[in-house]
């Protein structure tokens, strides 16, 4: 999974979609969020909340509802597809909640890149990777198929052909050319994330849970194709 590509395959297949707004929509939507500060800005203290601003937030929860349904109804489109062309899905276990927490830090130890941070802690809550996986899971299942978690570190900076994970080979979001002398693979970066992610799947790196704890097991050699 990933912010500019949503869901990558092992086998090149990417799923990607647009904005769940038009350009009309978000231009409305920031509108209304600019009214709703401005009128909660000059309200006076102890005030009550006027009509007006109620309709305001009614109209802002509008058009975030209609960019939710969107998003949820491309992901069931999306997770039926691959449940039903393949038998076994892997994907990465990732702890979306430590992902997406603040960079502000403290006034002692004062955050970077704050702003950056910010948004793409936006952009991974908008993807809702885990609403995917739980779709993939249960939609696999009803079709005779299994879903499998295998541990996330290094699957991005590892290279899916030498193995080997050389520094600065993440060139870009994008692109991933190994800086392994006697390598040299290049290839989309989400790619060979998503190679990476079968290739601990067949090794037998699947997670299971146990006494509220991730644990390693042998898996059987498959034939699957991963998502990531």
């Amino acid at each position: 999974v990933g912010v500019t590509v949503p869901l990558a395959l092992s086998d090149g297949e990417t799923y990607e979609h647009g904005e769940w707004l038009t350009g009309k929509e978000q231009a409305r939507l920031l509108h209304l969020e600019q009214r709703a500060a401005q009128r909660k800005r000059h309200r006076k203290p102890g005030e009550r909340t006027s009509r007006r601003l109620h309709r305001t937030y009614d109209q802002i929860a509008g058009l975030r509802a209609k960019a939710k349904r969107r998003a949820v109804d491309w992901q069931h489109q999306t997770t039926t597809a691959i449940a039903r062309t393949y038998g076994t899905v892997v994907v990465e276990a990732l702890t979306i909640t430590n992902m997406v927490k603040s960079a502000k830090g403290t006034i002692e130890e004062p955050g970077r890149n704050v702003a950056q941070k910010s948004g793409l802690n936006r952009s991974i809550s908008g993807q809702a990777w885990g609403r995917t996986v739980t779709m993939l899971t249960y939609k696999t299942a009803q079709l005779g198929g299994t879903l499998h978690k295998v541990p996330a570190p290094g699957t991005s900076r590892r290279c899916s052909a030498c193995g080997f994970t050389t520094p600065g080979s993440r060139e870009s979001q994008a692109v991933f050319v190994c800086k392994n002398p006697a390598c040299g693979w290049s290839g989309n970066a989400d790619h060979n994330a998503a190679r990476n992610v079968l290739y601990l799947y067949r090794m037998g790196l699947a997670l299971i849970p146990a006494a509220g704890r991730a644990v390693v097991r042998r898996a059987k050699r498959v034939k699957p194709a991963a998502a990531r």
